[in-house]
Formats: C-alpha cells, structure tokens, sequence
C-alpha cells in the first residue's frame, strides 16, 4: 500500500514537473520571439531611416553634368583636332606634289641628262663647277626629302597615338559593357553535362535551383549537383500531356511553373513533385505559348496560339484559378505571326515578336524578330527595333528592373527600359546558345550568368 502510494506521488510529481517544464519552454520560447520580433523590428527601422537619409541625388546629377561636360569637351576637342590636322595633311600633300613636280623635273631635264651624257658620250668630264652645281642640287633635294621624311615620320607616330587612345577608349567601354561576363562562356564556374542537345527552356529559383528540360524530363538542380528527374510526356493515368512550351519561376507561389501546350503544371523544387492545375487551361482552338509571372502579384499572362495562327494574350489569377480578361490579336501588327517568349517586370510586359512580310512584286517573305514592350492593360508603350532575320526563336529575360536580355540562337542583346538597343553580343559559333537566365546582383556588385547550351549540351553557370 505504502509502496503503491509512494509511486502514485512520484508520477504525479513527474507530471507535475513535465507540466511545469512545458510551460518554462513556452515562457523561455515566447520571450525569445518576442526577443527576435523586436531585434527585426529594430533592424526594419534602421534599414527605414537609412533608406529615408540617402542623398545621392545631388551626387547621381553632379556625375551627369561631369559626364555630360566631358562628352561636350571631347567633341569640340576631337573636332578641332580633326579639323587641324586634316588642314595640315592638305597642305602637305599639296607641298609633296609640288616637291615631287619640281624635284622630278631637275633630275630628269638637267641633272641625269648631264651625268648620262659623260658615260655614253665618252666626253670629258664635267667641270669642277658643274660637278659643285649637281652636288648642290642633289644635296638640296635630299634635304626635302628628309624634312618630309621627318614630317611623315612624326604624321606615322602621331598616327599610332590616335590608335592607342582609341584602344583606351575600348577598353573603358569593354570595361563598362554589362555583357563582358559572357566572355567566359567556354570557362564558366560549374558546368553540367546533359542528355540532349534541343530544348532551350530553362528555370531559376530564388534560392538558385535550376529547372530544365532534358530528354524528355524535367530536371532539377541546385548549384552543386544533379538533383532529381522527373519523366514527361505521360502521367500516371497514361494521358497526354502536350509538349512543353515554357519554364518559369513564381515568386508568388514559390514553385515552378510548367506550360505545355495544353496544361499547366507546377513543380515544388524541394518536393520534385509535378502537379497539374485543373482550373488554368488554353480556350477553345487554341495552345499555350509562353507564360510570364508578375514579381509581385499572384497574376499571370499566358500567350496562346490560335488555330488562325494568331496569339491572344490571357491574365489569369493563380489565387482565385480564374481567368481576368483576354485580349486578341489585334493589339498586335497586321504582319505580327509568332509570339516565342513573354516575361514581366515590375513595370511592364515584354514580348518577342517574330513579323513576316511579303516583298512587293516578290514571292520572298521577309521575317524580322523585335521585342516590344506593354503595360499590364497591354497597351503598348514602346515598338522594339529589329534585331534579327530569321533563326529559330527568340527569347527574354529581366536584365535588371529596367533592362531586358534578349537571346536568339548566338546573338545577345541587351535592351533599354524603351526597347532600344544598348548593347550587343555574338558568341563564337563553336558553340551552340539556346538560353540565359540573369541572377540579381550579389554585394560584390556581380551577376550570375545561368547559360543552357545546345553545342555541346551543358547547362553552365559564369
């Protein structure tokens, strides 16, 4: 009994204790969120008042009259250089024509003439005074000579600084160009050998898994190694899914987002698992294209084709799974016939546009790639220039919050906030391109390049 009584008071105590020590763990675990909560409040308000107490406006102006000024300087210099010297090569080229007359014409009338006459003729020879007379003229016109000798000596030198300054000027430039990185395409930091060479499509998540397409399977990475496949093309019920169309990340959702032409699939990078969203399907008579996610919101448009050959464009909400509104063709050229790529920023709607025109009194079609650029109610803000002729397709990714990098095959361009062209790229064509996906810069100031290659099948990151 005693003994019974003794263990029942020792459980109790136990409990007791566990109940005491439960409730110490949420008071120690509350007190360290509050703790945590307060330090990232605090930690949120530094970061305010440093944002509010920025001034760099006055400097980013005072560094665009500099640049400004110096451009301005440079001109009036290169000009009056220019003009000066282009002045000065006129008259030397009319003083070396005048030379070349009048020099000529002594030695051929009078000095070889004269000396020819005492080889052939056998005569005496000249005088001591005629002999001094030569002399002085040979040596007089060897003495023009070597004044314009000197002259073209100095136009050569002169000639080589210009050169040299002009290098200078290039390697600032190539210094400056935001394109330079992919000069290490054939040497980048890690590389991935693949299966097959023909899918461009290519997927970065924030935290840098890599989603591609590979012998019909859909591929993950991390920055390390290969991390797990998933089969295309059937799923468990054995019905078709459609080609894939499109690889893109949602911010929103935080997962993959895989477009066939049919379907619409989401991949959870950490799960691998491919999901198929019932309420998000291309209408009637028509396939998906492209998708572009906007950063910050939980839309989406879809680019579809039409069975006319046309492209509509669709917003659509990922909260809801419903579709907001559908535009035609019409927002488009009378002459637009492909749509490859869409992709959003923070501000507009990017898409590639492939236009095709008959030449006149010609059966030839005449096919120019652009990109143009509109708002979210797709108006179109800017119509792009045209960057290529031809070549399979062409796509597009954020450059930063207001440039875009466009690819087409080996051709690179990187494009302004209203379409134009700001710089230009061709990789050597040893190499095949299909795609590239641009990482925000780190706080080194440097980009990550993410490159799906076809020539040879790599996926590469420089």
């Amino acid at each position: 009994m005693i003994h019974s009584f003794i263990h029942f008071e020792l459980i109790k105590n136990k409990r007791e204790a566990e109940v005491h020590t439960e409730q110490d763990l949420i008071i120690i675990n509350s007190f360290l969120m509050s703790v945590s909560d307060q330090l990232l409040h605090e930690r949120a308000r530094s970061l305010l008042t440093l944002i509010d107490g920025l001034q760099i406006e006055n400097d980013l102006r005072s560094s665009r009259r500099t640049l400004d000024d110096w451009r301005t300087e440079m001109f009036s210099l290169i000009n009056n250089i220019h003009l000066t010297t282009t002045s000065k090569l006129d008259s030397l080229t009319g003083r070396l024509n005048q030379l070349k007359q009048r020099h000529s014409a002594v030695l051929r009338q009078d000095i070889i003439p004269n000396l020819s006459k005492t080889m052939i003729e056998r005569r005496k020879h000249l005088s001591d005074q005629e002999l001094t007379d030569i002399k002085k003229k040979i040596t007089k016109i060897d003495s023009h000579l070597q004044v314009f000798g000197r002259l073209l000596t100095k136009i050569t030198n002169d000639e080589k600084k210009l050169v040299e300054q002009i290098e200078i000027l290039k390697n600032i430039q190539r210094d400056n160009m935001e394109l330079s990185q992919l000069d290490n395409i054939s040497v980048p930091k890690r590389r991935f050998v693949l299966d097959s060479c023909h899918s461009p499509y290519l997927a970065v998540s924030n935290d840098n898994h890599m989603l591609i397409e590979d012998d019909n399977h859909l591929v993950l990475f991390d920055e390390q190694r290969r991390m797990n496949e998933i089969p295309w093309q059937k799923q468990k019920d054995d019905s078709f899914i459609g080609s894939i169309k499109d690889l893109i990340f949602s911010n929103y959702l935080e997962q993959f987002c895989v477009l066939s032409s049919i379907h619409f699939f989401t991949i959870d990078p950490h799960m691998s698992t491919l999901d198929k969203t019932e309420q998000i399907k291309p209408s009637t008579g028509s396939h998906f294209q492209s998708i572009a996610c906007l950063p910050n919101s939980s839309d989406a448009f879809f680019a579809l084709t039409t069975s006319g050959s046309r492209t509509n464009i669709e917003r659509w909400s990922f909260l809801s799974g419903s579709l907001i509104k559908r535009w035609y063709h019409d927002i488009f050229e009378s002459d637009d016939r492909l749509i490859s790529c869409i992709r959003a920023n923070e501000t507009c709607l990017a898409i590639c546009i492939k236009q095709q025109k008959t030449e006149k009194n010609s059966h030839l079609t005449n096919e120019q790639w652009r990109v143009d650029l509109f708002d979210f109610t797709l108006v179109r803000m800017y119509r792009g220039v045209n960057l290529k002729s031809g070549g399979l397709g062409m796509y597009i990714t954020p450059f930063d919050d207001r440039s875009w990098l466009t690819i087409n095959g080996n051709d690179i361009w990187l494009l302004g906030e209203q379409g134009e062209c700001i710089e230009e790229k061709h990789i050597h064509e040893r190499e095949q391109l299909h795609n590239i996906i641009v990482r925000d810069e780190d706080i080194h100031g440097q980009r990550q390049f993410i490159i799906k290659m076809g020539k040879p099948a790599e996926l590469r990151i420089i």
